[in-house]
């Protein structure tokens, strides 16, 4: 659950006047660890820090270099960490971490998500003589694909007006 800001303005309030972080659960309904997480948060970043994130962050494998470089050397938790960088869940360390282990600098850059987008062929109306010799290429690759694909549906349907002769012929 996502909660907005004027609400976790009024925990850390609450908590301030002397509250413990078990009783500020109790009486906003929220788990503790999220009372002192947001607290510790506000100490170390004020609003901007508690201020919930409006997009998913996205890290360079520099500052991922230089967040696990500063745990290692300091010494600092994951949970510890992740506050100093201002980091939304310390887990991301974790995996950072495993990563670099494994992998290196590599581990650590983002990996392009989903399918390339498909590019149309670009065939050009010009005559063949004045195609370069790279749109001539392109356009015989994109005819010998669409040539392949005509044999394959064509040698499909064949298949399919084959068995239905033959259960055709079977029945009478």
């Amino acid at each position: 659950m996502r909660y907005n800001l004027d609400f976790k303005i009024k925990i850390i309030a609450y908590y301030k006047q002397g509250h413990t972080g078990l009783a500020t659960g109790k009486k906003f309904a929220v788990n503790p660890q999220f009372v002192r997480k947001w607290v510790k948060q506000y100490q170390s970043g004020g609003i901007e820090a508690i201020r919930p994130k409006t997009s998913k962050a996205v890290y360079s494998a520099d500052f991922k270099h230089q967040v696990l470089t500063t745990m290692l050397k300091q010494g600092l938790s994951q949970p510890e960490t992740a506050l100093k960088f201002n980091i939304s869940a310390p887990a991301l360390i974790s995996h950072w971490h495993k990563a670099y282990r494994q992998y290196g600098m590599s581990g650590l850059t983002p990996k392009r998500q989903g399918r390339g987008a498909m590019t149309k062929p670009v065939i050009t109306n010009k005559p063949d003589d004045d195609k370069t010799p790279a749109e001539l290429k392109r356009e015989l690759a994109y005819l010998r694909a669409e040539n392949a694909y005509l044999k394959k549906l064509d040698a499909l349907l064949r298949e399919r007006e084959q068995a239905a002769t033959k259960q055709g012929s079977s029945k009478d």
